[in-house]
């Protein structure tokens, strides 16, 4: 099973786990990349009813389990994972496709192109289209990629993402002020379209867009901590956050209020 709304690096775990275990499967809630990629690969998730284990891909807390099982095996590569469990395959890397392909190695497991396939789908976007990838990460790419190019991965992550009518109003009260990008966005997939192609090109080191559910905060990998730091005024004040997704806060002054503080 996937985590609480699956994105690909979670759907290419369990799409992995289905050729190497077999049993039914768990997607829950699919995002659009996700989808896109199991249209491609011709997946259909089948859950059952009873089972006797559950193996749980790219999930770190209790919080992110779809369900409970009496017996669980993780694998994740978030830096910290607090799960209980049976048994937990557990190291730190960019995306928890590279752990499944060693994994795979060292087991003498031959993987199909389409496992590959979803391997590269999910570096991609745990990497933030590439854009934080370090050498690790572009040497594991390109083994997912084989004779493949990087157009057929971008084809799936990207695609139906962008509804054209309603992100051209989005784009129209976008505002800057400091090297931040404010904005209000009418889906999630146009923040992230946004922010994975066009905060650079304005000139942003970090873009803030009001969503339905809250507020959701991104920027550069070297300045996560400088910018999250400024946001630990929100954990006093009752608001579940969770990395830059802000549960339920609607005030888009509080947070430029938050980040124009100490600025470097």
């Amino acid at each position: 099973m996937t985590h609480k709304l699956a994105d690909p690096d979670s759907f290419a775990g369990v799409f992995w786990g289905k050729k190497i275990f077999g049993g039914c499967t768990l997607v829950h809630d699919p995002d659009t990349a996700t989808k896109n990629l199991m249209e491609r690969l011709r997946f259909k998730s089948i859950p059952c009813r009873s089972f006797k284990m559950a193996f749980a891909y790219d999930v770190d807390r209790e919080e992110r389990l779809p369900c409970h099982p009496e017996r669980l095996v993780v694998f994740d590569h978030h830096v910290k994972n607090s799960i209980e469990c049976e048994r937990k395959f557990h190291r730190v890397r960019a995306s928890l496709s590279m752990n499944l392909y060693d994994i795979s190695k060292d087991c003498g497991f031959k993987l199909d192109e389409d496992v590959l396939l979803a391997f590269a789908a999910a570096l991609a976007t745990d990497t933030a289209f590439l854009r934080t990838a370090g050498s690790e990460e572009l040497t594991y790419l390109g083994k997912f990629l084989g004779r493949r190019k990087m157009e057929d991965v971008f084809e799936v992550v990207l695609g139906n993402r962008i509804e054209l009518k309603t992100f051209i109003k989005d784009l129209e009260g976008i505002e800057v002020s400091n090297g931040i990008c404010y904005g209000r966005f009418s889906r999630d997939d146009h923040f992230i379209f946004f922010a994975d192609s066009l905060m650079y090109s304005l000139g942003c080191k970090t873009v803030v867009g009001l969503l339905e559910w809250g507020i959701w905060v991104f920027t550069r990998k070297k300045d996560v901590q400088h910018v999250f730091s400024k946001l630990k005024e929100l954990d006093r004040l009752g608001y579940e956050r969770r990395v830059g997704k802000i549960y339920g806060l609607k005030d888009l002054d509080l947070i430029k209020e938050l980040l124009s503080q100490n600025r470097r």
